[in-house]
């Protein structure tokens, strides 16, 4: 289980659940969704979303890795085809 190496977050403006998330060693952030079905399910209120985000990307991170190295996670992800965290994500 590799460590995402997350430098920060910051949300998209003019996108309530959208997120771009900055990886060490990256050039460009990762688009990262929270779909608004899966987030009215969430009993949270937008800043601790926020907050737990790095966390729940690790969690999807972990629940789907196949042979990745590090540094490669996530290279397909674009715009139209974010991650998509969802609410297990965000509950430990």
């Amino acid at each position: 289980m590799a460590k995402l190496r997350i430098s920060h977050h910051e949300r998209v403006e003019g996108h309530p659940h959208r997120w771009h998330v900055f990886l060490h060693d990256r050039p460009d952030p990762v688009p990262v969704e929270l779909p608004e079905d899966e987030r009215r399910g969430l009993d949270m209120s937008d800043e601790e979303v926020h907050q737990l985000l790095p966390s729940a990307l690790q969690r999807h991170s972990d629940e789907n890795r196949d042979e990745e190295l590090p540094g490669e996670e996530y290279q397909d992800v674009t715009w139209d085809t974010p991650v998509r965290v969802m609410q297990t994500h965000f509950i430990a």
